[in-house]
This record gives C-alpha cells, sequence and structure tokens, in this order.
C-alpha cells in the first residue's frame, strides 16, 4: 500500500505547485505603482493543477495562518479578483502606457467642487477671500480690443484703427479658476471701457483719458450689440461699414487701492507671448497704471468733452466733494459717460500696484500674489481649453471667424 500523504505535506505541494505558476515579477511591491505586465501569465500544467488540488483538499484554511495556503484557483477569473490582485492582459506597450496612463488620471483626477459655492461659473472660496489683501477692491478677467476704421478690412498698424477698448469681467474677490473651469460665463456682467486716442499709457506719467462706453453688460450683449461688424447708408459717401471688433489679448486684472491713488494691474494669460500688436497698443506681459475718476462737476479737456454725463446718484456724487479727480472705485464705473484717467506707471512689472504699503493684516497676501496665482490658475483654465484661441469661447465669439489670435499686423 503505498505511503498516505500527510495533511501538511499536501498543503506543502500544493503551496509550491501554485506558486511556481505565477511569474515572481507580477507580485506588486508595496508602496510601489502598480504597472500592467507586458506578457501573458503562463499557465500551469493541467495535470499539476488537479493533483495540487485532489491532494490540497483535506487542509482546512485558516486566513491568519500564513504557511498554510489557501484554496486558490490558478487562474482568478474576470470579476473575481481583489483590487490588489487586479492585473490586466496587455500584448503590447502601447496598451501598457494606456492602461498606465489611465490609472494615473484616476488617481490625480479632482473631487468636484462642492455645489452652491459659485458665482457666475466662477468657484469661490471662503480662505481665498480672507487671503486676499483688503486693498484690492475687485479683480476679475480684462480683455483688450481694437476696431478698424471705417472701410478698413485688413489694418497694417495703429494709423488703421479708429479706438481701441478693453473689458473688464469681475470675479468674486474669493474666486478661484482652474484647469476645471469652462469658458466664462456668459451671463456676467462687464464693463466696456473706451480709450479714443488708441493707446494706452506706455511710460511713466504718460496720461490718456477714456470712458464708459457701456456698463452692467453680459458677454452676450456686448457680442450682439457691439462688437459685430454694422453697414450703413451716407448720403455723401454711399454704403460704409464698420469692421466687427478684433480682440488681441486676455489676462487678469485687480484694482487697488492705496492711501491717495487707485492702481489697474493686469498680467496677460493670451497671447502666451505678447507681439507686434499688443506692443503697438502699449501692452505689455504685465504693467499697471493710475487711474482716478473725474467729477462730472468740472468740464473736461476740450477734445475728451462728451455729449451727456454719467447719471450718478446723489451718494455717488458727495464722493467727489469740490475735487475734479478722486481715485478710482469700482462704483464710479458703472455709469456710462463715466470719465476716467489712465497716467502710466509700471511696463513689465506691476509696479506700486503689487504692494499694499504695509496696511495689510498679517493672514492677507500681498496684491501681487494674489494676482500672480490668478495668472497661473487662468493659464492652467487655458491650456485645458484651446490656449490663445479660448478668448473667443470666454467672449462668445465664433472663434472659426478669426483664423487664430493676431499678434502682428497685416503687412
Amino acid at each position: 500500500m503505498p505511503a498516505r500523504t500527510s495533511t501538511r505535506q499536501a498543503a506543502q505541494k500544493a503551496k509550491e505547485a501554485i506558486t511556481s505558476s505565477i511569474d515572481p515579477s507580477d507580485r506588486a511591491i508595496p508602496g510601489s505603482k502598480r504597472k500592467a505586465s507586458s506578457e501573458k501569465v503562463s499557465q500551469p500544467k493541467k495535470e499539476k493543477i488537479e493533483e495540487a488540488k485532489r491532494e490540497a483538499k483535506p487542509v482546512e484554511v485558516t486566513p491568519s495562518r500564513v504557511d498554510e495556503a489557501p484554496e486558490t484557483k490558478p487562474t482568478p477569473e474576470p470579476g473575481n479578483q481583489t483590487t490588489a490582485d487586479k492585473q490586466p492582459e496587455v500584448r503590447n506597450a502601447d496598451e501598457q502606457g494606456a492602461v498606465i496612463h489611465s490609472d494615473l488620471e484616476t488617481k490625480t483626477k479632482k473631487e468636484p467642487k462642492p455645489e452652491g459655492d459659485t458665482e457666475l461659473g466662477v468657484y469661490k472660496s471662503e480662505e481665498r477671500e480672507h487671503a486676499v489683501s483688503s486693498n484690492i477692491v475687485e479683480k476679475g478677467i480684462i480683455y483688450f480690443f481694437f476696431r478698424p476704421r471705417v472701410n478698413v478690412e485688413d489694418p497694417e498698424g495703429v494709423e488703421d484703427v479708429a479706438r481701441s477698448f478693453f473689458v473688464l469681467r469681475p470675479t468674486p474677490l474669493g474666486g478661484e479658476l482652474d484647469h476645471d473651469q469652462e469658458p466664462l460665463d456668459k451671463d456676467a456682467r462687464c464693463r466696456l471701457m473706451m480709450l479714443p486716442k488708441k493707446k494706452f499709457p506706455n511710460k511713466p506719467g504718460e496720461r490718456e483719458m477714456g470712458f464708459v462706453e457701456k456698463a452692467g453688460q453680459t458677454m452676450k450683449d456686448l457680442q450682439e450689440n457691439f462688437f459685430a461688424a454694422k453697414t450703413y447708408q451716407t448720403a455723401t459717401r454711399g454704403e460704409r461699414t464698420v469692421g466687427k471688433a478684433r480682440p488681441y489679448a486676455e489676462g487678469v486684472y485687480a484694482i487697488t487701492s492705496t492711501k491717495r491713488t487707485s492702481h489697474l494691474a493686469y498680467v496677460l494669460t493670451i497671447p502666451a507671448e505678447p507681439g507686434e500688436i499688443q506692443n503697438s497698443f502699449g501692452i505689455h506681459q504685465q504693467g499697471s497704471w493710475i487711474v482716478s475718476s473725474k467729477n462730472p462737476k468740472y468740464p473736461g479737456p476740450a477734445f475728451a468733452q462728451l455729449p451727456k454725463d454719467p447719471e450718478y446718484p446723489a451718494p455717488v456724487l458727495e464722493k467727489f466733494g469740490d475735487l475734479r479727480w478722486i481715485p478710482l472705485e469700482p462704483e464710479l464705473v458703472e455709469y456710462p459717460n463715466a470719465q476716467f484717467l489712465m497716467v502710466g506707471e509700471a511696463q513689465g512689472s506691476l509696479g506700486k500696484a503689487a504692494t499694499a504699503e504695509g496696511n495689510k493684516e498679517p493672514h492677507e497676501q500681498e496684491p501681487g500674489q494674489e494676482l500672480e496665482k490668478l495668472e497661473k490658475e487662468n493659464e492652467h483654465r487655458v491650456e485645458a481649453l484651446q490656449g490663445d484661441q479660448t478668448i473667443f469661447q470666454d467672449l462668445g465669439m465664433h472663434g472659426k471667424k478669426y483664423a487664430t489670435l493676431q499678434t502682428t499686423w497685416n503687412t
């Protein structure tokens, strides 16, 4: 009679048979990322599996025992594997890379932001608002445009431009942008600001006056009533065409208030590198101007007078007192025909707009830090969308009508 195999020997044989069928390279190393194997797992011979099963059958498995092999199928069926033991079958390097990429995407995917913490499509954070310097009175997205002269289809320089203007699109002080942020909400209220002399002040002390063309407008309103081209008839010259407004830059901005002045600072996000067009209008990668609001009680220069004054309510007029100019506040540019003065301050830097001049709480960041943070967030958002073409999405404009964002003139 053949010698009877003991229970412990049978368990040991089963363990050896099963272990020998598994490629050691497939075992996960604790603490390391799991990668998909590029080869199929070798299958043990059917005879060995059956013999191992018969001899291992009498074994009573205790999960806490490490010296005994649990009853395990050599080739786990799909759907019965644990998360730790799942090993997708990959036939080639491309599939392996795809599996790894998918795994990394799952691990790095951001949790959805809580509902109810948004304002016009921008997420708000109480923590962020708490850290914003108290001398930042407004922040948001800024867009720069120009409109060609009548009947000029392809402007070749600033001399072919009728006017330049910019749009301020405020966001919450605690607002955050990121790569999950879609194109900005078209219902957000904006201000359309005009510069009749076309160029922004580009040197310290250089001055230009502008005025508010429209206030409380949505991007949709501006697109339908202002940005589009228009054709009209004249008695002496016949049909005349006013070309469509053309965006040439987008960035982030902040209006800061110091003891005696207010500043409008910006950092460009689009285009990635300013070109000839941006420089022609006095726009750099970043910069700032000193900005003031004009008291409508006093007449302005002859070249800058408007047919109608802003309809300021009494409480707003009281802020001017008997002064001709006062530091600009957001409330003062919420009315059409409100006039403002821009004085050149810094080009290529944020100048004094970047600091609170010591007038901030310990938990607050400097204005420049907040603007830099917002610029990086908008940059990531733009990269996740359509790059420089994102400006057309944000403005609700049909990007197909614009081959690309212009950085050079048509010469």
